[in-house]
């Protein structure tokens, strides 16, 4: 595609930055697996100390975390702005960095830029944004612009080159350890590659790549003394864990898969035949840097489990990188730009289509959602709520609502056994007492009962839930609890209803 100046580029840029951004207007509260969560994580990191009430039931344990790019750039926004907006603006970071990152890097690449590489916006949309790995997909943004950096500055003096990679190393490792091994794994492979095309003699090569190592040593340090042991005496079990490897095959698909599998279909055929066909007839083409980071993340992949460090779905985060990594590292061959003028309406096209779909979803989920935020505020302030869903039923839909009732930590500063309160992710936790309840409060388990029927509740989930006040239920399809359980309602909506437990101590 023909190159662009700046000033055109930028204004492109941001123009398709605000289009995407349009479904963020349009709904209270993004449709994202597990945004309510995040959002009331936020609440706490921010709050806590000024709420003797959250102080019964939560507690701060900050350390040295490689998931903590919300937990840091958030809470402090909540001084000016609103929970709400202060999460969407770092959703809007989200869309900006990877976009950017790559535009960065094909500019660094090859030295010009494209209009191609304003084709990563038709990837600001995609599963993992929908399962609400938000953390992830900020630091994948910055392994990017860490990469353009990093290659820009290879000649520049290495105590420069060694202070940004450091700088950026650990930004990336505390934003999130995947994106931390995806950019190694990036620069790892740029460096190998540029030594294999030069043949450099084995001196040369082992001191190149220690130089590349060195700014990694500080955020590795603090993985092996901070991170592994805290992961080995709180997440026994959950290890690594690898899927059927045909599983492979499917996952590249989760870039395109939003609502709509047919036409999500139909789209992902586009784009791989549409760009298969242009490096086939060689109009698009690799640049020679770029095919060893390539290579290296293309076998991260294949060899990548599915559970990591107790992270599911580690492998379904490598092929975004992948493709924007292809993005940023491919360029148009001059004899052919005219060709590419052709691909880049296409391609707006296609990004406009698949926005209408998110647009129209997330704005019907937000009048769900404003309608169900009225039912959280009927609880009263503190108030110790229950939480029950089907496991079966944790998976990304048009409007998600298992994570919904932890908004009532950020609206009634309640207590909600399914806060995200791992060790080794988030740095909050519950106190000794109610971590002991929300241990034994199976959301599962209640579900099954109240619901589901058939089964008795368990002793120690009993016992548990003596210690609330209230029960939510949420689901993916209309659903009735069963008659003389002896609930109270409180709130009901076919998808979601609030009751009062019977005999519950105060």
């Amino acid at each position: 595609m023909a190159d662009l100046p700046f000033r055109v580029f930028a204004a492109l840029f941001v123009a398709l930055l605000l289009v995407a951004c349009i479904p963020l207007l349009l709904t209270p509260l993004p449709p994202l697996v597990d945004y309510p969560n995040h959002l009331a994580r936020m609440h706490l990191l921010a709050g806590l100390s000024r709420s003797p009430t959250l102080r019964q039931y939560y507690a701060l344990a900050w350390r040295p975390l490689p998931d903590l790019a919300m937990d840091a750039l958030v809470p402090p926004l909540l001084a000016v702005v609103s929970l709400q907006t202060a999460g969407k603006l770092f959703l809007v970071a989200t869309y900006f960095l990877p976009t950017g990152g790559v535009a960065v890097l094909h500019r660094v690449l090859n030295g010009r830029w494209s209009a191609w590489s304003l084709t990563a916006f038709l990837l600001i949309y995609n599963r993992l944004l929908l399962w609400g790995f938000v953390n992830f997909l900020f630091g994948l943004g910055l392994a990017f612009w860490a990469l353009a950096g990093w290659i820009a500055w290879r000649e520049r003096d290495i105590a420069w080159r060694l202070g940004f990679g450091l700088i950026a190393a650990l930004a990336i490792y505390f934003a999130h350890l995947m994106a931390f091994g995806i950019y190694g794994a990036m620069v790892a492979g740029y460096e190998a590659g540029r030594l294999w095309r030069v043949r450099a003699a084995p001196a040369v090569a082992v001191g190149t790549m220690l130089v590349a190592f060195l700014p990694f040593l500080p955020s590795l340090a603090l993985f092996a003394v901070e991170f592994v042991p805290l992961h080995a005496a709180t997440s026994i079990g959950s290890g690594i864990r690898f899927a059927r490897p045909v599983r492979k095959l499917d996952l590249p698909f989760s870039i395109f898969d939003l609502y709509n599998r047919p036409f999500d279909i139909a789209c992902f055929a586009l784009m791989v035949i549409g760009a298969a066909f242009a490096y086939w007839r060689r109009w698009l083409r690799v640049t020679p840097v770029a095919a060893a980071p390539l290579i290296v993340l293309a076998l991260l992949y294949v060899f990548m489990p599915d559970t990591l460090f107790g992270a599911t779905g580690a492998d379904r985060r490598m092929p975004l990188a992948v493709v924007l990594l292809l993005i940023g590292g491919s360029a148009w061959q001059a004899p052919f730009a005219r060709v590419g003028r052709f691909f880049l309406p296409a391609a707006f096209v296609l990004f406009a289509l698949r926005l209408g779909v998110v647009a129209a979803t997330w704005q019907a989920g937000g009048r769900l959602y404003a309608d169900l935020l009225t039912g959280l505020n009927t609880l009263p302030a503190g108030a110790r709520v229950a939480v029950a869903f089907a496991d079966a039923e944790v998976n990304v839909e048009a409007a998600p609502l298992l994570h919904f009732p932890v908004l009532a930590i950020a609206r009634r500063d309640a207590f909600v056994p399914t806060l995200f309160a791992y060790a080794t992710q988030q740095p909050v936790t519950f106190t000794h007492e109610y971590g002991a309840v929300a241990d034994q409060l199976s959301a599962d388990a209640l579900w099954r009962f109240y619901v589901a029927g058939g089964t008795k509740l368990p002793p120690e989930v009993a016992q548990a839930l003596a210690h609330c006040r209230y029960i939510t239920f949420a689901g993916r399809w209309p659903f009735v609890v069963r008659a003389g359980s002896g609930l109270q309602p409180v709130f009901i909506s076919p998808r979601f209803q609030i009751y009062r437990l019977p005999g519950a101590s105060t």
